[in-house]
């Protein structure tokens, strides 16, 4: 199976696996999501933790 991976909209950095992010995003539009991780790579803009709290 494919790893996708998830990057900060904001900085370009590459998201780690158990990393706190915040996500912008649409509710879905479907009751039933797959994969979560492919949702928020196309249908969010991901912030990184650092990136998130130079915005507030």
């Amino acid at each position: 199976m494919f790893k996708r991976k998830l990057y900060c909209s904001n900085c370009n950095r590459e998201v780690q696996p158990g990393e706190v992010i915040y996500a912008k995003m649409k509710v879905p539009q479907y009751a039933g999501m797959v994969e979560i991780k492919a949702y928020l790579k196309n249908e969010s803009k991901i912030f990184c933790i650092d990136c998130s709290k130079q915005k507030e």
